[in-house]
């Protein structure tokens, strides 16, 4: 898979989960990439693997939007 569709595959599963109305509660990064931590307002949490350089500039600038709601 090409970083683009790869990027494209984040994004679509960050939308999915910023569109149901959860959270990016925690963000962990290292080499490898960035280990976000979504939570609904029932604290249920789904753990998502950001790889790509263009996922990061994306979660980053939807964690500013959201801190700024």
């Amino acid at each position: 898979m090409s970083d683009y569709q790869e990027y494209l595959a984040e994004r679509d599963k960050m939308d999915y989960y910023l569109g149901k109305g959860w959270k990016i509660s925690s963000v962990t990064e290292n080499l490898s990439g960035a280990f976000l931590v979504f939570k609904d307002q029932d604290d249920t949490e789904a753990e998502m693997h950001v790889k790509t350089a263009d996922g990061r500039k994306y979660f980053s600038a939807m964690l500013i939007a959201q801190a700024k709601n």
